[in-house]
């Protein structure tokens, strides 16, 4: 790939990638307090509990489709990619038929599965069981086109996947909306959220075979080089158990919150958490991008590219984690209750420990990302069952004595525990030492986000709401000067001429590394 492609490349992606969060915000806006008045607390949290079992089912892809991603962006000839795309709609079209039919069998033969959602009140279980079976299948059905927003970040468009991933958010507050107006219930709201993410999936495969004709699959083509379905599903496993790892981590929560403390308190973690969510993936978004382009440099070996790359993004992400974090703790109260009201607010055990979740994460968001491009190996499949597992077990021990505060805790310290440290070390043995993380910046770094965490917490604690918001606004600003103090000189020169400027861009990832 040119220095000019990989510009353009990493300038339409993070376009896209940011207006695609930009709107997932939005839509996030507007339909919390929309679906928590619509609903109540108790059928919004059994909503949440549902989206926290259909991401599990999402995953029933085995992986296939993250692992159609990096082939495809290691893949040297359109042939090899023909290939690789029959495989994987074969693939999925085969598991999405296979789980239809268990899931339609096992809801005959065990009439009390929806207690699997925790303590749902009797009135609302047969709502709930319906509407949980209504966008599994649906959900299922999507399976085989999901594989074509995959297929457009293979073939280095991520923009075109970040537009589709838009289109679904807006279709899901849609089939809300739309909800809303026909006075439905929590079936109607799944069968409209289905069949809008099955037509999103459906029209991006047309577009798909209309912009690129080359990639068109071919029932009886062959090709030596070409990954077979054996490669693409033992590829694809490692991926899953990843994906499982991360949705352990992220969706095992309310499932814990919901046996242990009932429904309602679903809505306040849910709330919250998707406060800090929103704010992490907008640290993060530039990762999304770069995943497959480092498929393609390590496929190239450009090294050189790749380790300027990673300890750029890096410098970066967590200058925007430790922001969060701070102004987390300080003002989520008084945005969450301004924004969904006062029912909604998790507490200040759960802010502390979800930004401080959101600052690990975005130093983890650049190893992962250059990690994925790499393609991972067995033992990072390990680690991230060690941090899912480690998740869970703190969860359980702590959501009885500090409630949903201390779920938030799990989240945090298992991945304190680690992805501090074994993502760089991977990515160093991996790499043969060709790409190494500059650790003194990043220790610095830390003691200075940690000081503020620590003034934070007390001007929360001790401090009243007006005392509170000045204080807050100048420690914030303390914060990213003393940040800009540490920062490495050649990230200073590029902010001073703007981030988003051109030549910054090609300061930051051009091939010769030069700064203009």
């Amino acid at each position: 790939m040119t220095a000019t492609n990989r510009k353009k490349t990493l300038l339409l992606g993070a376009i896209s990638n940011y207006g695609a969060l930009f709107l997932s915000i939005i839509v996030g806006l507007i339909s919390v307090p929309l679906g928590l008045n619509y609903f109540g607390p108790i059928r919004y949290g059994v909503w949440c509990v549902i989206m926290s079992i259909l991401a599990y089912l999402r995953i029933s892809d085995f992986g296939v489709g993250l692992s159609t991603l990096t082939l495809m962006a290691q893949a040297h000839n359109p042939a090899s990619q023909r290939v690789i795309l029959r495989n994987s709609i074969g693939l999925l079209s085969g598991i999405s038929f296979v789980f239809i039919v268990l899931i339609l069998f096992t809801s005959r033969l065990f009439p009390g599965w929806v207690g699997i959602l925790g303590k749902v009140p009797l009135g609302v279980q047969g709502e709930a069981e319906r509407a949980t079976l209504a966008i599994g299948i649906l959900v299922l059905l999507q399976l085989p086109t999901t594989i074509f927003a995959a297929a457009f970040s293979g073939l280095q468009q991520v923009y075109w996947n970040r537009v589709y991933r838009a289109l679904g958010v807006i279709a899901t507050l849609g089939a809300l909306v739309a909800t809303v107006l026909v006075s439905g219930n929590l079936v109607t709201l799944a069968v409209f959220t289905g069949l809008g993410g099955l037509l999103v999936g459906i029209v991006t495969g047309l577009h798909l075979f209309l912009v690129h004709p080359y990639v068109r699959p071919r029932i009886t083509e062959k090709v030596a080089d070409a990954p077979s379905m054996g490669i693409l599903f033992t590829s694809g496993i490692r991926f899953l158990t990843l994906q499982i790892a991360v949705l352990i981590i992220m969706n095992t929560d309310n499932l814990v919150i919901s046996h242990y403390l009932g429904a309602e308190k679903v809505t306040p973690y849910a709330v919250t958490f998707k406060f800090f969510w929103m704010a992490l993936v907008m640290v993060n978004a530039v990762t999304g991008v770069l995943w497959p382009m480092y498929g393609k440099a390590s496929g190239q070996g450009d090294w050189d590219w790749i380790q300027r790359t990673y300890n750029s993004c890096v410098s970066m992400l967590i200058i925007g984690g430790g922001l969060v974090w701070i102004v987390g703790i300080i003002f989520s109260q008084a945005i969450i209750n301004l924004w969904a009201g006062s029912v909604a607010y998790g507490g200040l055990v759960t802010a502390f420990a979800l930004g401080g979740y959101v600052f690990i994460s975005s130093f983890g968001g650049s190893n992962h990302s250059l990690i994925n491009g790499l393609n991972p190996t067995n033992i990072v499949v390990v680690f991230g069952l060690i941090e899912a597992v480690l998740n869970l077990v703190i969860s359980l021990l702590l959501v009885k004595p500090l409630g949903i505060g201390g779920v938030a805790l799990g989240t945090f310290i298992a991945s304190l525990a680690v992805n501090t440290w074994f993502p760089p070390l991977y990515i160093r043995c991996r790499t043969q030492k060709k790409v190494n993380l500059e650790l003194k910046p990043i220790l610095i770094h830390s003691l200075i986000v940690m000081t503020c965490v620590i003034f934070a917490l007390f001007m929360v604690l001790y401090l009243s709401a007006w005392l509170r918001f000045v204080l807050g606004i100048v420690i914030s600003l303390v914060y990213l000067a003393l940040s800009w103090r540490v920062m490495p000189d050649n990230l200073q020169n590029l902010i001073k001429k703007g981030i988003f400027n051109l030549q910054v861009v090609r300061a930051l990832f051009s091939d010769k590394g030069e700064t203009t």
